[in-house]
């Protein structure tokens, strides 16, 4: 409903949103995408640490870096 200003001056008018808010959703978890020399393909797979890493995709293997990438986010005193 438009307000009848009374007075000159500056006036708002709050009109209700149908936009709905953003909502909050958990931003600690990381996903990396790349070429390893094993594991499975085209499936997520949890791990916890680089040991995990090295046992399921065969670590590090110079001509890929996602075994860098990897290594040094859990290096960097990353809690999973």
């Amino acid at each position: 409903m438009p307000t009848r200003p009374t007075y000159p001056g500056v006036y708002i008018e709050e009109v209700p949103s149908a936009v709905r808010t953003i909502v909050g959703v958990p931003t600690s978890i990381t996903a990396f995408i790349g070429r390893a020399i094993d594991g499975p393909d085209n499936e997520p797979v949890k791990i916890n640490n680089f040991g995990d890493f090295e046992r399921i995709f065969g670590g590090i293997y110079r001509d890929y870096p996602l075994g860098y990438a990897v290594r040094q986010f859990h290096q960097n005193c990353v809690k999973t």
